[in-house]
């Protein structure tokens, strides 16, 4: 239980929820590089991909590269807040990429 003399502010609420997100992507991160170090890197989907008109891939953005990519927002830019669609994406990846020793 913490002490009394503790001010709970607006600041102090925001910084705690963006330390306790931050560590959950940068959880997710970890955990798709597990998955993908055990079951192949060639073998983690794309969150994004664009196609030439004969329907080949010409570019592609991995689910890793997505988490990273909001993680480095997340933290450089403090008025950077995840949307609501962007976390339940995230919660769909975490259990996309569940180890079955887990």
């Amino acid at each position: 239980m913490p002490p009394d003399s503790i001010e709970y502010t607006t600041e102090w609420y925001h910084d705690r929820m963006s330390n306790i997100i931050a560590k959950k992507i940068t959880l997710l991160r970890e955990r798709i590089e597990a998955w993908s170090s055990k079951n192949g890197y060639e073998n983690m989907d794309n969150i994004n991909e664009t196609r030439n008109d004969n329907g080949e891939i010409i570019w592609s953005r991995t689910d890793w590269e997505y988490v990273d990519d909001t993680y480095n927002h997340y933290i450089n830019d403090k008025d950077y807040s995840p949307h609501t669609a962007t976390l339940i994406k995230m919660n769909e990846l975490w259990k996309k990429y569940k180890l079955n020793n887990e």
